[in-house]
């Protein structure tokens, strides 16, 4: 086994180990089971201000702002591949970018991939980028 070989093995061997505590850490698969696990309802308040919508929507744990805000108006996305994800383009006929607050917190993630909690209190609005 020349050099190069022995560092491969070596960056495997760590980078499972390291997955595999990590994941032990988080609660492994009683937590993702936990996490992903539909059927329990929870209410969360959206509001978006521009369209006048401030209403509580019924969802499943593990459902997210895109689940929610499909229960309150249309919306329009682009898909951008270099991202692996869409950005919503327009709401209830509006155009615009969107971002999302969850408890007057902005998520270090996008709207796909955030799950919300009974209770939450979810709000659309134009970003201070935009």
């Amino acid at each position: 086994m020349n050099g190069f070989s022995q560092i491969a093995a070596l960056l495997a061997v760590v980078g499972f180990v390291t997955f595999a505590g990590g994941y032990a850490v988080a609660g492994g698969i009683t937590r993702q089971a936990e996490q992903y696990a539909l059927g329990e309802n929870i209410d969360v308040n959206v509001r978006i201000d521009n369209l006048g919508i401030n209403t509580t929507v019924r969802l499943y744990k593990g459902m997210t702002p895109f689940d929610a805000l499909l229960r309150v108006a249309s919306m329009k996305t682009t898909y951008y591949s270099q991202f692996g994800s869409s950005l919503i383009d327009e709401i209830g006929g509006v155009q615009q970018s969107w971002t999302y607050k969850v408890n007057d917190e902005e998520p270090p993630v996008g709207m796909g991939s955030y799950q919300l909690s009974d209770g939450d209190n979810l709000e659309l609005l134009k970003p201070s980028w935009g």
